[in-house]
């Protein structure tokens, strides 16, 4: 379930319905994980995503929700790492989607990220790029 304007997207992981928000509170904790500044992110992915940018995607947008709802934090960056073991390519298409046209990468925060996503897929694993 994906209500991309707003950001927001849900899936169920960890045995149970977890949403994750592509905001500001977002970006702070990717920026975070990533140890870049926001003006940087965009080569994070220039040459793909790699599964430590995947894992601190999911995890920040996870985070980002719980936060701001006040909810109780049951993971971590490994915990979500495990949870990545189960998805496919299709869903992993729906969160990066849903960031690219999450409201924040409407303005000029967009961290000079297009929102041209180009799939690629090669024996059997799907590799994603993000171009400028």
């Amino acid at each position: 379930m994906a209500n991309k304007k707003r950001g927001y997207y849900s899936i169920k992981l960890g045995g149970k319905n977890r949403t994750m928000h592509f905001s500001m509170n977002f970006w702070a904790n990717f920026t975070e994980q990533m140890n870049v500044p926001l003006d940087k992110v965009s080569e994070v992915f220039d040459k793909g995503v790699s599964i430590t940018s995947i894992r601190a995607l999911i995890y920040s947008a996870l985070l980002a929700h719980d936060q701001e709802q006040n909810n109780d934090i049951d993971y971590n960056q490994f915990t979500v790492g495990m949870w990545l073991e189960d998805f496919n390519a299709e869903e992993l298409d729906n969160i990066v989607s849903s960031m690219m046209e999450s409201r924040i990468l409407g303005t000029d925060l967009n961290a000079g990220l297009s929102r041209n996503i180009k799939k690629t897929t090669s024996n059997k694993r799907t590799i994603f790029f993000i171009s400028r």
